[in-house]
Formats: structure tokens, C-alpha cells, sequence
């Protein structure tokens, strides 16, 4: 169901989305990985089109929240891969200081790249359809005392994915929509997370009680939430303890 396919990823040049890059070119696809950081994307470009072959990868430099930009990046890798058949709107921060950054990274890039993907892969708009993967959090389930405003965007981003995962028009031109919810997971977000960017003390309380995962924990949800094709608007949660998909109340007008 793979092999063929083309995706594009924002937050791909480290991280999960260079992970959800990998499996994907693993089992068949072409990317157009999309990064704020040029240095790290070329590096990334350049290292899977070795591994993967020539023509594999094509890399973008993009501020997601410069519609411009983002918009540009989609009009590349459809013009690169002629289709668009996976969308992953990963790039993601935590800082509650420059909350409205947080809120524009996370949701409002979120919300525009849905738009954008809808855009290229309605069956009535010239696409083959397609699937939308959302990356949310569980801070999107759950509350979290230390970063209010973090967890507001990921709350943003199911009840957005959700909402047009059931519209009915979105479902009659083959597009799906999914969330997949990771706890903390072994990437340099969890690292390198500026001190005045949270309440520390409160974040190292809820590190040391859920644990850090390996990556290869989340590129099994990942995958698991693309290829079970009857979830519709599903959430998917990983973390240590394992993956489960949320039972959510699906409101029918």
C-alpha cells in the first residue's frame, strides 16, 4: 500500500519526522521532507537519497507558518511526484513564554497544511485522495499543568482533524484523516527544552512519572495508523505502556 506513494512531512529534517521519512521511503515512498533548518534538512536530503536512491527525497526550507512558503512546498512535490498521497503535519515546539509562536507552529500551520493537502488530494479536485496524519500529543488528551498553552494547540489539532475527517464530502473524495498522540519520546525536543520555556519543575515530575520512549515505539503507532484504513478520524496514542486508539464520541448531526 506503500510503494509508489508520495509523501510530504513537515519537521522532517530531525526528529520524528525524519523517522516518519524513513519508514515511509523504507516501504516504497518518495518524500518531500520540509524543515525551518536548512543545514539539517540538506544533511537529511542528501543522506537518505544515498541510502534510498537518487530522487528518493527532495527537501524544502519552509517556516510552516509562512503560508507562502508552505504552500510552495506542496506545489513541489507535486510537481516533483506528480500526486500526493500522504500528508504529515509533524513540526511541532513547546514554549510557553512565546506562546503565540507555540499556537502558529502547532495549530495554525496544522490547520493550513490540512487545507493544502485537501487541496492536492480530492478525488473532485484532481487528486487520487489520500491520508492526513496530524501529529498531535497525548498533552492533547490530557491536561498539562506545565505548558497550558502546548497543550491547548494539540487539543486544537484532534478536535480540528476530527471535524473534517467526518465531513461528508471530505470522506466521498477518499481522504482520511487520523491524529497520532506520542508521549514523550527520545528526540532533541526532549533534550534541549529551554528552561524558560516551562514550569521545569513540573515538566521533570512528568518525565520521570511517563518515562521517555524509543523512536521506534512511535514509528509503530505511526504505521499501524496508516495502514488500518477503517479509522476515520481516529486518535492514536503511544507511550510506554503502549498503543491504543480513544474512544471519542463521534457527534452525528
Amino acid at each position: 500500500m506503500f510503494t509508489g506513494k508520495a509523501a510530504l512531512i513537515t519537521g522532517a529534517a530531525q526528529g520524528l519526522g525524519k523517522s516518519f521519512a524513513a519508514v515511509l521511503l523504507q516501504k516504497g515512498c518518495k518524500v518531500c521532507a520540509v524543515d525551518i533548518n536548512e543545514e539539517k534538512l540538506q544533511s537529511t536530503v542528501k543522506e537518505f537519497n544515498t541510502v534510498y536512491g537518487e530522487g528518493s527525497v527532495i527537501g524544502n526550507k519552509c517556516d510552516v507558518t509562512n503560508a507562502r512558503e508552505l504552500k510552495e512546498s506542496f506545489k513541489q512535490a507535486k510537481d516533483t511526484f506528480r500526486h500526493i498521497d500522504i500528508v504529515v503535519n509533524n513540526a511541532g515546539v513547546v514554549d510557553e513564554q512565546n506562546w503565540e509562536k507555540c499556537l502558529d507552529i502547532n495549530l495554525t500551520a496544522v490547520i493550513r497544511g490540512t487545507l493544502l493537502a485537501l487541496d492536492y488530494m480530492r478525488k473532485d479536485r484532481g487528486g487520487n485522495g489520500g491520508t492526513i496524519v496530524n501529529v498531535s500529543s497525548m498533552a492533547g488528551i490530557y491536561p498539562v499543568e506545565f505548558a497550558p498553552a502546548y497543550a491547548a494547540s494539540k487539543h486544537g489539532v484532534i478536535g480540528y482533524t476530527r471535524s473534517w475527517a467526518f465531513h461528508p464530502e471530505v470522506q466521498s473524495n477518499g481522504v482520511r484523516l487520523v491524529c497520532l498522540c506520542p508521549a514523550y519520546t527520545d528526540t532533541d525536543i526532549i533534550k534541549s527544552l529551554p528552561k524558560s520555556s516551562v514550569d521545569i519543575e513540573l515538566y521533570q515530575k512528568s518525565l520521570q512519572t511517563l518515562g521517555v520512549m524509543k523512536m521506534e515505539r512511535v514509528m509503530e503507532a505511526f504505521v499501524k495508523l496508516l495502514e488500518d484504513t477503517d479509522n476515520i478520524g481516529s486518535v492514536l496514542s503511544v507511550n510506554k505502556f503502549g498503543i491504543k486508539y480513544w474512544k471519542m464520541q463521534d457527534a452525528k448531526l
